[in-house]
């Protein structure tokens, strides 16, 4: 059996790859449990088959990363390595023939590392796709073959066999895993570089390097050296899964208000009211859409939902439009003892919004949703975007010599008082700057929490945001944020002089 026999061996070589790099595995074992869950959205209860856990080193960190909350089988196809010990909610299975070890449809979710880049790969997906309920999903990390340490090992076997890949091991090319897996009849498929870290970094350059990683990740040519594919792929069909209620903390119960701006956001105001309220109803005081000057029936469609349920509110602006303008009418109308301000299209990612409900109920004033934290992931991210949102913050740090990665980001869970005593003078996008920096800036404990940026679905519209044409308000709004803390400075330096 070519199949089992490929799973054998590519278990056996990825284990002593691993363990070959004490420095660096834990951290990148680690990043890629929390790329399965931010990549999936996981909710409590959901199950997950990983393939290939041989003892266990990725397992431990995908079980903490999911908070011990999902069933996880590890297949293990060496009896060898089976782990003596027990990880939450973890249930290790040996495994001789993957298409008869489980019942078909059994799982929400496949997923493994290292284990997918071998010759019999295609019927691999065959067995994953039978194994995955309708509308299941599948992420794996595997061999890019564009890189060159990859492409070499892949070209002279015998240099790959010297360098510990198995006999079998292949490095995995777009295209055709792409058209593969088209064949299994997977949709929805998305394969990207991944992880430029290099597995013999010294563990103290790591974050270091991180920073520039994201930069390089998504770089037109330079990205496709990346020693790593992210292979994500859904089986069609399924129901919508059902909404699991997060809302766990009761200090935030009857006490939020959600502030979304909405500017033509017709399709996303029913989904989004829908999801928070199965979310975090218990949470909900109120939903507040604000609709900026929208030309499609954003109102009108707010309108009619909020007749069937009073927690919504609608606050529809007069002209002239701008995000500043409608957080500010957002801000003074909720009535909460905290706000949640976010974009209307962030409904994929309200999962992970317990991160920021979790660091306000930990004694924290306020919570910043952070695109560019070492523990976040970005998706099909516009390259020039990064450019201009990494060279902001860095600008900002050296400005105003504060630890910052991503205060810019219109996803924030603060104490109601600080947004509605907030001055916000920007009119556009670039409020998103003043709502980040100026609550850090007037000394309350502000904490940037990890989330997942992946490019918006098809039938979520389009953005309105162009960096070339807010780009400067971003940079008007940090100088003006920065001369006035200077000039604070300096009065309070000429006062300490005076009294002396």
């Amino acid at each position: 059996m070519p199949l089992a026999q490929n799973l054998a061996e590519m278990e056996r070589t990825r284990e002593s790859y691993w363990l070959r790099h004490p420095g660096t595995s834990p951290v990148k074992l680690w990043w890629r449990a929390l790329t399965v869950r931010h990549s999936f959205h996981v909710l409590p209860g959901e199950s997950i088959l990983e393939l290939g856990a041989g003892s266990g080193l990725w397992t431990g960190h995908l079980t903490a990363a999911l908070r011990g909350e999902n069933p996880i089988t590890a297949a293990v196809f060496n009896r060898s390595l089976l782990p003596g010990r027990e990880l939450p909610n973890v249930r290790f299975v040996s495994v001789e023939d993957l298409g008869r070890a489980f019942p078909p449809e059994s799982f929400d979710y496949v997923v493994g590392t290292g284990i997918l880049c071998h010759t019999a790969y295609e019927e691999n997906l065959r067995a994953i796709r039978r194994l995955l309920k309708p509308g299941g999903q599948l992420l794996f990390f595997e061999n890019n073959c564009w890189n060159p340490q990859v492409a070499l090992k892949t070209g002279i076997p015998r240099i790959g066999q010297w360098a510990g890949n198995a006999p079998c091991q292949v490095g995995m090319r777009r295209y055709k895993l792409m058209k593969a897996a088209s064949r299994q009849g997977f949709t929805e498929i998305d394969i990207v570089p991944y992880d430029i870290i290099h597995p013999l970094t010294p563990r103290r350059m790591v974050n270091a390097l991180q920073s520039l990683a994201f930069v390089v990740e998504h770089a037109p040519l330079l990205r496709e050296v990346c020693g790593t594919l992210y292979i994500w792929a859904r089986k069609p069909g399924g129901e919508r899964r059902p909404f699991v209620n997060l809302a766990e903390h009761p200090q935030f119960f009857d006490a939020v208000s959600f502030v979304a701006p909405c500017h033509n956001e017709e399709m996303n105001v029913p989904r989004l009211v829908e999801s928070l309220l199965g979310f975090y109803g218990p949470y909900v005081h109120e939903i507040v859409i604000v609709n900026d000057n929208s030309t499609d029936r954003t109102a009108e469609v707010t309108r009619e939902i909020a007749a069937r349920e009073p927690r919504v509110k609608l606050v529809d602006r007069r002209p002239p439009n701008g995000v500043g303008r409608a957080l500010r009418d957002g801000y003074a109308a909720a009535t909460g003892r905290y706000i949640l301000t976010m974009d209307s299209d962030f409904v994929q990612i309200l999962p992970e919004f317990r991160d920021l409900f979790d660091a306000v109920a930990a004694g924290r004033d306020g919570a910043i949703g952070s695109r560019f934290s070492h523990e976040s992931l970005l998706i099909n991210y516009p390259f020039f975007k990064i450019l201009c949102n990494r060279g902001f913050h860095l600008l900002a740090r050296v400005l105003l010599k504060r630890s910052l990665r991503d205060i810019s980001n219109n996803l924030k869970l603060y104490r109601a008082e600080i947004l509605k005593n907030l001055r916000l003078e920007q009119d556009h996008f670039a409020a998103n700057v003043e709502t980040g920096l100026k609550p850090l800036l007037a000394g309350y404990d502000i904490e940037e929490v990890p989330i997942s940026w992946i490019n918006r679905e098809h039938d979520m519209g389009s953005s309105s945001f162009r960096i070339i044409h807010v780009g400067p308000n971003y940079l008007q709004a940090l100088m003006s944020i920065g001369s006035r803390r200077l000039h604070r400075a300096l009065a309070r330096q000429s006062r300490g002089a005076l009294a002396k």
